[in-house]
């Protein structure tokens, strides 16, 4: 086990233990399909400025994931707003960050990265988007972050994931409400993510 991979692990085990936000039945589970209401079902599509200003709140996001500016991460969702990382082969394993303490939860996460000279890349694609009936937006995406260390020349996978979010209009920016990230396998930390 890589070193990172072992104190994010420590990390996340801890992280899970103190916390009160455990929110079973967030994720979704391995058989759901919700890429299926995209195209035939409730959700309407968004015009053409409302996909491009929905992209760019996913593009902030993935940019300060990978720079690891989680004071700015917090300032893209509603003072209300949550994010979950999922484990899908254990529905009950699912860590629950408010947006409040965010930062704080995600400084100390991703705190290894550092330590080690690494990076964390992520690369969206496969992106829905839909338009619920009250104005907001459901979202569904496909995500590959790599890992680069200083002084390895291979880039190396972490993990692939399908994102999922409801985003809302706050005063005349866009916001995450929900953001649930659900690795396509079990067993994923939350070290680089």
């Amino acid at each position: 086990m890589k070193s990172y991979g072992f104190i994010g692990a420590v990390a996340l085990f801890s992280l899970l233990a103190a916390s009160p936000a455990f929110a079973a039945n967030e994720c979704p589970g391995p058989n759901d399909m919700a890429w299926r209401e995209y195209r035939g079902g409730s959700l309407t599509a968004p015009t053409p400025e409302e996909r491009g200003d929905v992209i760019d709140l996913l593009s902030q996001y993935a940019h300060m994931m990978d720079n690891r500016d989680f004071n700015g991460l917090a300032t893209l969702f509603v003072d209300n707003g949550n994010y979950y990382h999922c484990d899908p082969g254990n529905p009950n394993a699912v860590l629950g960050i408010s947006a409040a303490s965010l930062a704080k939860q995600f400084q100390t996460m991703f705190a290894n990265l550092a330590a080690t000279n690494s990076s964390a890349t992520r690369q969206l694609s496969s992106i829905l988007i839909g338009k619920t009936t009250d104005g907001n937006f459901e979202v569904a995406l496909s995500v590959q972050v790599s890992i680069q260390t200083i002084g390895v020349s291979t880039v190396q996978l972490d993990y692939t994931a399908k994102l999922y979010a409801t985003i809302t209009k706050d005063g005349q920016l866009l916001k995450f409400v929900v953001l649930k990230v659900a690795p396509d396998q079990s067993g994923i930390q939350a070290s680089a993510r």
